[in-house]
């Protein structure tokens, strides 16, 4: 199985995403308004990525990244 140390690389926009921000192992400036953080990858992380829409870009692991595509674009769907 998966184990509690499997991380996730975002990007979040610099003004939105408080609770992903608590989360963070680590969290660096990246370009223009964005930051970068590390967070803990487990278990219904992509549905919670999704509800912050276009303030989160998932950057790894690629699976997680078309988890959060694929609810995103079912959601536009309606």
């Amino acid at each position: 199985g998966e184990s509690a140390t499997t991380t996730a690389r975002i990007r979040l926009r610099r003004d939105a995403g408080y609770p992903l921000r608590a989360r963070a192992l680590a969290a660096t400036r990246a370009d223009g308004e964005w930051d970068e953080l590390e967070i803990p990858y487990g278990h219904g992380l992509d549905a919670w990525l999704a509800e912050f829409g276009p303030d989160v870009v998932v950057l790894a692991p690629d699976e997680l990244r078309a988890d959060v595509l694929e609810r995103l674009r079912a959601v536009a769907k309606g």
